[in-house]
């Protein structure tokens, strides 16, 4: 059994995901598994075929078959289904791991008896190049409950957590964006730990194709999250706008 489980949903991504997958098998911490879970790619896109180029049995490959649902949620809920560690850890299929973030995670949950572990994480441009760290009210810090209940500092792309978790409190498969935040305040309520490491562990890629830039609906999934968690007392208007590209 590898020391921690990476889960990388992916759709449509044959042209970048290439450079993801490398940034897990560049890790220092070497016993890994990436269950990489394609939702549904067009025929036309080459995903499989990059996957299967790196000829790593580390990497395991599968299609979301529509009995186990669509979207991302979906996605994340069947990798931890078949990840075999104590630890999942999350990677999109866009973005960059730094080489140490493994070694560093683990050495994290072993060190804080954490559930949870997340990290800072840098913005990178890939057009020109530039990378910089968010300074406003959604940049990484340490837990608190009583900031989660106001804002979603918590970059879903540098966390980890206990599988059991994953099993115990799967991704809520309505929604299409802020899944992430729904589940880590299901976590915080129930009382699970946190642990924050104050380094940035990968680099996100900004670009348009970017599920987060795309929604149907005129409301806060946010806010939807947090009148469910009894965080707010008002519930949020859901108002289609047309806009989502599916």
């Amino acid at each position: 059994m590898a020391k921690i489980s990476c889960v990388m949903p992916c759709r449509n991504r044959g042209d970048i995901i290439g450079e993801s997958i490398q940034s897990i098998i560049d890790q220092t911490e070497k016993d890994w598994e990436l269950i990489i879970v394609d939702d549904h790619s067009d025929s036309s896109d080459k995903t499989e075929e990059v996957v299967k180029s790196f000829a790593d049995e580390r990497i395991k490959y599968f299609k979301l078959d529509d009995k186990f649902g669509k979207a991302i949620a979906s996605a994340r809920n069947f990798g931890s289904v078949l990840s075999s560690s104590k630890y999942i850890a999350v990677a999109d299929s866009d973005d960059l791991c730094y080489e140490y973030r493994f070694e560093e995670t683990i050495k994290a949950f072993e060190k804080n008896d954490a559930d949870v572990v997340y990290g800072d994480m840098d913005y990178w441009y890939p057009e020109t190049g530039l990378i910089e760290k968010r300074d406003d009210q959604y940049k990484a810090k340490e837990f608190s409950l009583e900031e989660l209940k106001q804002t979603n500092f918590i970059p879903h792309g540098t966390s980890a957590y206990k599988r059991q978790l994953a099993v115990d409190f799967p991704y809520n498969t309505f929604f299409r964006v802020a899944e992430d935040f729904d589940f880590f305040t299901r976590l915080a309520k129930y009382g699970y730990k946190f642990h924050f490491i104050n380094k940035s562990l990968m680099k996100y890629r900004v670009h348009e194709k970017s599920i987060t830039k795309q929604s149907r609906y005129n409301f806060s999934y946010g806010d939807l999250v947090k009148y469910n968690r009894g965080w707010r007392t008002e519930r949020p208007q859901m108002e289609q706008n047309g806009q989502f590209a599916e």
